[in-house]
């Protein structure tokens, strides 16, 4: 007879503590800020396959976190509003900025980036949680939804 070993009694309880470094968190005031900022995170994949990410900030707009919420194809991305939206929560989050590349080189938004950000901003005032910006990067520029009107 094979005895199971139980290790409820060995796993102990998680505690994340979030805690300011003494350098203070970049600031992001523009798109172009953004997309600087977060252009190095997309390095290995920028023209290879589509990666989002979505940079959390706080009420001062300075960068407390950066996730990787999906990668996908050289074409497209599946974008995980309800991950996102749980990833906010879970954070001291006060908005969020939604990037992704085009390997294409273009910056055009496409109607499907433009429908997820859509959704994603009506889930993110569900939820008192500023949806600052959706951006398209390349390797040389980008396009934002917010200054180009589209949301």
């Amino acid at each position: 007879m094979k005895k199971v070993t139980i290790y409820k009694n060995l796993v102990g309880e998680l505690t994340i503590n979030y805690k300011r470094t003494k350098k203070r968190a970049q600031k992001i005031s523009s798109s172009e800020d953004a997309a600087d900022f977060i252009r190095p995170y997309f390095d290995n994949v920028m023209d290879d396959h589509e990666v989002v990410k979505v940079i959390h900030v706080n009420h001062e707009n300075r960068v407390i976190n950066i996730h990787h919420a999906s990668s996908g194809t050289d074409t497209a991305s599946l974008v995980p509003v309800k991950a996102i939206i749980r990833d906010a929560i879970m954070l001291p989050t006060t908005g969020i900025i939604l990037v992704h590349n085009h390997p294409s080189g273009q910056t055009r938004f496409s109607e499907a980036d433009i429908a997820v950000s859509k959704k994603l901003e009506i889930a993110c005032n569900y939820f008192e949680i500023r949806f600052v910006d959706s951006i398209v990067i390349t390797r040389e520029k980008h396009s934002s939804m917010k200054d180009e009107r589209v949301i």
